[in-house]
């Protein structure tokens, strides 16, 4: 088999003191920086641009929540890279189950599995993908579970990495070598 060719070349090392810095803040010690990272920091706009807009901070919701979101949003999109990692990466401390992951995967979604809160998470996440808004009811459904802060912070979780799979989608990019698949985890 032909290995892939990048439809844009990662940075390569060494890497500018300022680009090494930013993956040294978001990459655990010893692991090499995500092609999506090295991808994105070959151009500095785009690299700065990105990382202005990760919202990974966890300041407003639980790593559970937060990763229900972008499971759900990269799913959405078809974008297996980015689902990949986040599935491999976060979804044991998230205390997301193999189970969870196939609901996660599963369209329409099993509204019966998740608590109320974490069922209104995907119904927003699945009403931003499919039609670019929500509800009065949709909303008010987020209002019974998430305050006002949280809820922008929701619509734009789900946004960025809507973007986030754009990137990976477009750019072609070849799943990480510890990524999950989707095949693993359909049923």
């Amino acid at each position: 088999m032909e290995a892939a060719v990048q439809r844009i070349s990662p940075l390569q090392q060494p890497y500018p003191s300022p680009v090494q810095q930013s993956f040294d803040a978001i990459m655990p010690a010893g692991i090499a920086p995500l092609l999506l990272f090295t991808t994105m920091a070959s151009s500095e706009r785009a690299w700065s641009k990105f990382r202005a807009g990760s919202l990974l901070d966890g300041r407003l919701l639980t790593l559970r929540e937060r990763e229900i979101v972008i499971d759900r949003t990269c799913a959405r999109t078809g974008c297996e890279y980015e689902w990949g990692v986040h599935i491999a990466k976060f979804a044991e401390k998230a205390r997301i189950t193999a189970i969870d992951i196939a609901e996660l995967l599963a369209v329409p979604a099993n509204a019966g599995h998740w608590t109320a809160a974490e069922a209104t998470l995907i119904a927003t996440v699945d009403a931003l993908h499919e039609r670019a808004t929500l509800t009065d009811e949709e909303f008010g459904n987020l209002r019974t579970h998430y305050g006002d802060d949280q809820i922008l912070e929701i619509i734009m979780l789900a946004g960025f990495y809507r973007t986030v799979s754009y990137l990976a989608n477009g750019l072609d990019l070849p799943l990480e070598a510890d990524g999950a698949k989707f095949a693993e985890y359909r049923t």
